[in-house]
C-alpha cells in the first residue's frame, strides 16, 4: 500500500474491532472513506487494477470480523454524500445511504413527517438498513415506505435506480444480496402531520410513538454488552430465542461469545469476545438446533474473514 495516491479519506492498518458493534476483527491494511460517486468510482477501479479484494461496509452494526491480519480492504461508507435528506413537500424524502436510521427517525419528527418512527429502535444506516430490509413487524420496515433506491452497478459502473417491487424484500432480504452494486441512497414516501388545530396533539403522540421504539430495544435487548442484534433469521413458525431455551441453552459460553440471557436470539461479548468466539457459536447453534429440531438455521449476521463466509 505504499504506493497509494488516490487523494480520497484513508487509514491504514486499521483494527477493525474499533468499528464494529461486536468488538471483534483483526487488522485490514486499508480502509477507504469515500466521500462521492466520483471517489467512489475511482477506488473501485484502483482495487481491481491491482486485483485486491475489498468489502462495503458502513456502521457495521451486524457483522462479525475473524482476528488476525485480514486479506481484505475496508471501502468504508459513512462519509459517503454526507447530507441532510432532500424532501419535497409531495411526500418524498431523499436520504445518502450514509444517513444513520435512528438519526433520520429525529430528523423526521422535528420536522413534523411520520412514518420513521420505527428507525429510532434500530442503530446503522440507511444504507445497510435497505440491503438487509431493517425493521420491526409489517408495516414497520424497508418495505413499507421505500419508493426506490439508487446504486452503483458494479458490473459497469453506472449510476442506477431500483424500485421497491424490483427488490422482493422479504424478511432480511433485499435484491441487492445477491447483486454486484453499492447502495448509494433510497427514497421513501411519507407524509407530514397536518396542520390543523390537532397538530400539537398528533405530534405528541408521535413523538410517544418513536420513544416508545427506543424504549422496546433497551426493554428487550442487550444493548449494555457487545453485538451484531439478532442472529439468525427466524425459522418460521418458530423463534430461534425459544428453541434455544427448550434446549437450555442460555447462557451458553464459547470464549467470550455468550447466548444472551436477555434475549437468547443474540450472541453477547462477555469477556473479550474474538471473532472465532462469534463464529464457533454460530457453527454450535446452528449444529444443535439442526440435530435437535431438523431446522437449517440462516445467519442474518454477516461474518468475515472464517473458512465459510456469508458475506
Amino acid at each position: 500500500m505504499n504506493n497509494f495516491d488516490l487523494n480520497v479519506e484513508y487509514i491504514k492498518n486499521v483494527n477493525l474491532s474499533d468499528y464494529t458493534y461486536t468488538q471483534t476483527g483483526g487488522i485490514t491494511p486499508l480502509m477507504l472513506f469515500p466521500k462521492n460517486i466520483v471517489e467512489l468510482k475511482k477506488i473501485i477501479l484502483w482495487l481491481r487494477e491491482k486485483k485486491l479484494k475489498y468489502v462495503i461496509l458502513s456502521g457495521m452494526t451486524n457483522i462479525a470480523v475473524a482476528s488476525g491480519i485480514l486479506d481484505f480492504i475496508v471501502i468504508n461508507m459513512s462519509n459517503f454524500n454526507v447530507s441532510d435528506p432532500l424532501w419535497d413537500d409531495r411526500g418524498f424524502l431523499k436520504v445518502s445511504a450514509s444517513f444513520e436510521m435512528k438519526k433520520l427517525a429525529t430528523w423526521t419528527i422535528e420536522r413534523d413527517v411520520q412514518g420513521l418512527a420505527w428507525m429510532e429502535g434500530i442503530p446503522g444506516t440507511v444504507g445497510a438498513g435497505i440491503y438487509m430490509h431493517a425493521g420491526f413487524l409489517l408495516g414497520q420496515d424497508m418495505q413499507t415506505y421505500l419508493v426506490d433506491a439508487e446504486y452503483l452497478d458494479l458490473n459497469d459502473m453506472q449510476v442506477k435506480i431500483i424500485t421497491n417491487q424490483e427488490l422482493q424484500f422479504r424478511y432480511r432480504f433485499s435484491k441487492f444480496q445477491e447483486m454486484n452494486a453499492i447502495v448509494l441512497g433510497g427514497s421513501f414516501l411519507l407524509h407530514k402531520i397536518p396542520d390543523d388545530w390537532k397538530k400539537p396533539f398528533r405530534r405528541m403522540k408521535y413523538k410517544k410513538l418513536m420513544s416508545s421504539y427506543h424504549d422496546r430495544r433497551i426493554r428487550n435487548q442487550p444493548i449494555d454488552f457487545p453485538s451484531a442484534g439478532t442472529v439468525f433469521v427466524p425459522p418460521y413458525p418458530f423463534h430461534v430465542g425459544g428453541l434455544l431455551r427448550e434446549m437450555n441453552l442460555v447462557g451458553y459460553r464459547i470464549g467470550g461469545a455468550q447466548i444472551s440471557t436477555k434475549s437468547p436470539g443474540f450472541i453477547i461479548g462477555v469477556d473479550n469476545m474474538t471473532g472465532e468466539d462469534y463464529y464457533k457459536m454460530v457453527v454450535y447453534i446452528q449444529q444443535r438446533i439442526k440435530s435437535e429440531y431438523d431446522i437449517d438455521l440462516i445467519p442474518e449476521v454477516r461474518l468475515f474473514g472464517f473458512d465459510s463466509e456469508n458475506n
